[in-house]
């Protein structure tokens, strides 16, 4: 058995007895540690319309009671709130209304101007709603003191150790408007019932939480206590509130595009010119919480480009998923192993150029106890020129199919199963793949969770099935507020392939990793919290070799100011092939000890100016220029609000490489600036330019967009894109520029 799997088993059987004989360790005794909240909100039916101005000056505010009662989590958990505070909550048969009261010195307030779904550091009125009352799902919901809404859908399965995500890609239709006072600021929200998927029952029992962000004070507090570990809104920690007689509607919106580009200046000339584009997309209620999701021959021109990464590994590096049409409901589909990785559908071909996707389909929501996520998508054969070999290549049409099922057990715990397909025709790019899987997922209280997952993948590179197209994955987590600690193993096969469906790259592994980390909170001397933590991770090939290991310590300290310090120190141990002293990688492998320290020094989220900055001395494995040898880096991440409506964030990266006898080798330099700017509410604009610089060249890249925002899910868009290389490269594109209009039509 490799040590890995040894290591793990070890760790999992402590963590059980461990959670076993101190259950309640690092519980802080002023926040209640209960999934079920111990009282409920009498919210009144009532009759009235409102101008939603942000003022709460009708009638009908004057007769709903105020919330009043709110406890921090941060800084001073268990604390009341600093400020005075006050929720409303009414309703009628379409909609539900809330109103915020926020006593403040008005020249101390936080409200800066951004696009919608935005950190804006403002100060703000968060609120979760559980429309089904299963402490497990619900809509999250923000207004700033600027008037920036944020929305996003929240999936607590099982707490901090398990699936716990919310999607921000969920963007619902609701009306809202904040405005100051010279007490402080006051807001009004009004959501239509017809925009949140809800029971059909006549009489409703719903979970809801409130949250106040003072941005200067760093501070957040709840009206249902949340502890500090958790540190965020979550289904399972709501009040509850009835509804009677409510209006569900189905909601069904469509929203036609028409866009058009030109492109000039690049190295590929059959590129080059005007193009022209025209689809539809469109959502429908099918049932109380189901949602059908559909697009028609999708364009994604106002997606902003990937970032440069300084990061070089042995295996394919992750870029996030950022088109619409696959963010938005992305939670229905993660899985403890990643299954099905959206960018693959449509995804760039090596001219730079993306696979065009004819249609796509989703169903997402739950239905009873279950939680159905399902997604179709065809993609259409391209021919096209390898910029490198100048070869013409194939990629063929493909059918994407994935079918995601959960049933809820117990309180907070789930069993489920998952399928993704891939179906192509003939060419020189892909393959067929299809995986299929079971989980399941169990909480104890709101601290212990354990999430396992078993695989089988079959695919064209490795035909038939055995014992190395499984996998599977399990681990063990533990947390409280003065605690951390878990254990995770890992196997794939070396004939499993999800190069086409999902993003799994690390094959041929048994992995496994086990961790500790204690944070005791200090909160005097000057000093807020500290944390200790140390990690061990080892991965073995399937035949037993040692393929990676790594023994990690971390101090860490957080002020009471909220700046932090970090001083992390690891100590590697990777396989690649040996080199000769030409740069020439052998046949041969072996064992490289790449040893590293990292400082880094953070500023907390309230600043005009924040930042994180590091320097990381270490040894490295250089695996595109074939050494092995020394590399100093040094970084820096800012981002500063000039006024109430410019953020700019940039971002600095420099690494001297060396040889091992410290002969200097190249320096890799990236350099990235990103402005928003907004106008006023509906007006925005942003530019995001990109430098990269080695031995071989420089990268530029630049992606700036001017929108227009009719609502938040449609826009009139203008955009220009940029890329260049030096020496030129024959996958440069030049320039690019492109209009989209879109426009939601409701029923």
């Amino acid at each position: 058995m490799p040590l890995a799997i040894r290591v793990v088993t070890a760790a999992l059987l402590l963590c059980l007895g461990l959670a076993a004989q101190n259950p309640r360790a690092g519980a802080h005794p002023r926040v209640p540690d209960q999934t079920v909240s111990a009282f409920q909100l009498n919210i009144r039916k009532m009759n009235a319309s409102i101008k939603v101005d942000g003022k709460l000056d009708e009638e009908v505010w004057r007769e709903v009671e105020p919330i009043t009662k709110f406890t921090q989590t941060t800084p001073d958990e268990g604390e009341p709130v600093s400020q005075r505070t006050e929720a409303s909550i009414f309703y009628d048969e379409n909609n539900i209304y809330l109103g915020f009261k926020f006593w403040d010195d008005p020249k101390l307030i936080r409200h800066r101007m951004a696009a919608h779904d935005t950190s804006t550091g403002s100060d703000s009125a968060d609120f979760l709603i559980d429309t089904f009352r299963d402490r497990r799902t619900g809509y999250w919901f923000s207004i700033s003191a600027g008037g920036v809404q944020f929305d996003g859908i929240v999936n607590d399965l099982n707490g901090n150790g398990g699936f716990e995500s919310i999607d921000f890609s969920w963007d619902g239709i609701w009306q809202s408007k904040s405005v100051i006072e010279e007490w402080g600021w006051s807001a009004e929200v009004v959501i239509p019932f017809k925009s949140i998927r809800m029971s059909q029952a006549s009489t409703q029992e719903w979970g809801i939480n409130i949250a106040r962000e003072i941005l200067r004070r760093n501070e957040f507090a709840y009206m249902v206590p949340v502890p500090r570990y958790e540190g965020g809104l979550k289904p399972s920690r709501t009040a509850t509130m009835e509804l009677d007689n409510v209006h569900v509607g189905r909601n069904l919106e469509l929203i036609p595009f028409f866009s058009t580009a030109f492109r000039t200046g690049g190295q590929q000339s059959q590129l080059e010119g005007f193009t022209g584009n025209a689809g539809l997309d469109a959502r429908y209620g099918l049932a109380a919480n189901l949602t059908a999701s559909f697009t028609v021959n999708p364009d994604f021109g106002e997606t902003e480009s990937d970032e440069f990464t300084p990061t070089i590994s042995r295996f394919e590096i992750f870029f996030p998923e950022k088109r619409k049409f696959f963010t938005e409901g992305a939670n229905y589909f993660k899985t403890p192993l990643d299954l099905f990785f959206s960018r693959r559908v449509g995804s760039r071909l090596s001219d730079g150029e993306p696979q065009r996707i004819l249609q796509g389909g989703k169903i997402t929501g739950k239905a009873g106890r279950w939680t159905v996520g399902g997604l179709e998508a065809f993609t259409q054969e391209r021919r096209f020129i390898d910029p490198a070999s100048d070869i013409r290549l194939t990629s063929p049409g493909a059918f994407f199919g994935v079918v995601r099922l959960q049933h809820d057990l117990f309180q907070k715990s789930a069993i489920g199963m998952m399928s993704v397909v891939r179906r192509q025709g003939a060419g020189d790019i892909g393959e067929n793949e299809s995986t299929h899987a079971v989980d399941i997922s169990l909480l104890k209280g709101q601290h212990l969770s354990w999430n396992s997952q078993a695989m089988v993948n079959l695919n064209d590179a490795h035909p038939g099935v055995n014992g190395q197209h499984l996998g599977w994955i399990s681990s063990l987590a533990y947390d409280s507020n003065a605690w951390a600690y878990g254990t995770e193993g890992k196997f794939l096969g070396r004939e499993v392939n999800m190069s086409n469906t999902g993003f799994e790259p690390e094959t041929d592994r048994w992995a496994g990793d086990v961790y500790l980390t204690f944070k005791p909170f200090i909160n005097r001397y000057g000093i807020r919290q500290l944390t200790f933590n140390v990690n061990y991770d080892e991965s073995n090939g399937t035949r037993g070799e040692l393929e990676d290991s790594g023994a990690d310590g971390e101090f860490r300290v957080q002020f009471k100011n909220f700046w932090q310090a970090r001083v992390r120190y690891s100590y590697n141990r990777t396989r690649f092939y040996d080199f000769t002293p030409a740069f020439v990688p052998l046949g041969t492998t072996r064992i490289y000890l790449t040893p590293t320290t990292r400082y880094e020094v953070s500023t907390p989220h309230s600043g005009i100016v924040t930042f994180t900055a590091y320097y990381q001395p270490r040894r490295i494995v250089q695996y595109n220029e074939s050494f092995y040898g020394r590399a100093r880096e040094a970084g820096i991440d800012a981002t500063a609000h000039l006024g109430t409506r410019l953020r700019w964030q940039v971002s600095a990266v420099q690494i001297g490489e060396s040889l091992l006898d410290r002969t200097h080798y190249q320096y890799r330099r990236f350099f990235l600036s990103r402005v928003f700017y907004q106008f006023n509410s509906k007006l925005r604009a942003r530019v995001l330019a990109q430098y990269s610089k080695d031995r071989h060249g420089n990268n530029l890249s630049v992606n700036s967009l001017v929108a227009y925002d009719f609502t938040a899910r449609s826009a009139f868009y203008i955009g220009y894109n940029r890329q260049r290389r030096l020496p030129l490269d024959p996958g440069d594109l030049g320039h690019q520029v492109f209009v989209k209009l879109s426009y939601l039509f409701g029923f």
